[in-house]
């Protein structure tokens, strides 16, 4: 659907730039690029406050944590969800509701 390596090479040397510089400062968490992306992204979002996360169970769970619930709070979810999603509502110590998703609707 998507031709990745033909979108790649439009900017294969900057992304092995990128990628090189990362590596040889080894700072992979919060390091310069990090923060970089993070301001780049806020400024593109009007001065939106951003946190660039590894994957989006980290993303999930500071976005709960952003909420304020309280231990034993119920969050409703998708049954039809990736794992990570009552995952974090269980570390979190929240109680998941799974509600069942429709085949027509979804």
């Amino acid at each position: 659907m998507v031709d990745l390596k033909a979108q790649y090479a439009l900017i294969k040397n900057e992304i092995d730039n990128d990628i090189r510089e990362v590596m040889d400062s080894m700072a992979f968490i919060n390091g310069p690029a990090v923060k970089s992306f993070q301001t780049e992204l806020s400024n593109y979002l009007g001065g939106a406050e951003v946190i660039a996360c590894a994957n989006g169970t980290d993303a999930l769970q500071i976005a709960m944590m952003a909420l304020g619930l309280q231990t034993g709070d119920e969050v409703i979810t998708a049954n039809f969800t990736c794992v990570a999603t009552a995952e974090v509502i269980a570390l979190l110590q929240l109680k998941p509701v799974l509600v069942a998703v429709g085949p027509g609707h979804f």
